[in-house]
């Protein structure tokens, strides 16, 4: 039966497993009621699955929060979600995820350099910030977010992971960056906000620092256009495609 939902729905390269919690992304010609007959189906046959929801392919406000409807299961949003070898408690419902990112939030923490301090522009739940902390043990990492549940997930993490060289820090990344050092390394992970982040990062960071941007690019080659919108370009790398030829591109910075 799985196999025919797959086949009639194209489903099975939509589901994302965070933790014990299944999210099915909803196809825009399909409605709640279309998805839960694999959403149950799926519970059945992945017995470590608890919960199912569907997600529908948007972001909205300040917190980058996606539509989320329950499927199946526990009415359940809370899980721990493991990663690189770290722990992290969230709310799917409350905090942005991504899975997609998992392969930045590596690849930036075995950048880092021992003593450095590093500041956390958006900081969500922690990963990028607490995996900095673990792998590559800087001297401290300020932690900021702008959404109450994320910096509440965020402490629970640090905890979880002993990480305690990570500060968090609740507010407005434009406004709290003022009140701290300058930084070796800026991380800035929202792309809907590159412009101002850059401006802000680019004033906030040493000399021969990085600035780790994540940015959305149009066009049909975003890796040779990223060149042009931002300096001293030393890395970029596609992250995902958002719409057509509508990329969210990493873009590694050095001042």
């Amino acid at each position: 039966m799985i196999k025919d939902l797959v086949k009639e729905l194209g489903l099975w390269k939509r589901v994302e497993i965070i933790g014990d919690i299944a999210v099915i992304g909803i196809p825009f010609d399909k409605t709640p009621e279309d998805v839960k007959p694999f959403a149950e189906e799926l519970l059945r046959k992945l017995t470590y699955i608890k919960a199912v929801w569907g997600r529908y392919r948007d972001t909205h406000g300040d917190y980058r929060l996606s539509t989320l409807v329950h499927l199946a299961g526990e009415k359940r949003s809370e899980t721990i979600y493991k990663e690189h070898g770290c722990k992290y408690f969230l709310d799917i419902t409350k905090v942005f995820f991504s899975a997609k990112l998992s392969y930045e939030h590596l690849r930036i923490a075995k950048e880092v350099k021992s003593g450095e301090i590093i500041i956390n522009m958006f900081a969500g739940y922690g990963p990028f910030s607490i995996l900095s902390y673990i792998l590559g043990k800087p001297k401290i990492v300020y932690s900021i977010d702008i959404n109450p549940f994320a910096y509440y997930y965020m402490m629970v993490n640090i905890d979880l992971n002993k990480a305690y060289g990570v500060i968090p820090i609740y507010g407005n990344a434009f406004e709290k960056i003022n009140y701290l050092p300058l930084a070796d390394r800026i991380i800035s992970p929202l792309p809907e906000k590159a412009e101002e982040a850059f401006k802000v990062a680019w004033d906030h960071v040493k000399s021969g620092g990085i600035i780790h941007l994540f940015t959305e690019v149009e066009g049909e080659d975003p890796l040779n256009k990223i060149k042009d919108m931002y300096p001293n370009v030393i890395f970029a790398r596609i992250v995902r495609s958002v719409k057509p030829k509508v990329y969210h591109v990493v873009v590694d910075i050095r001042k």
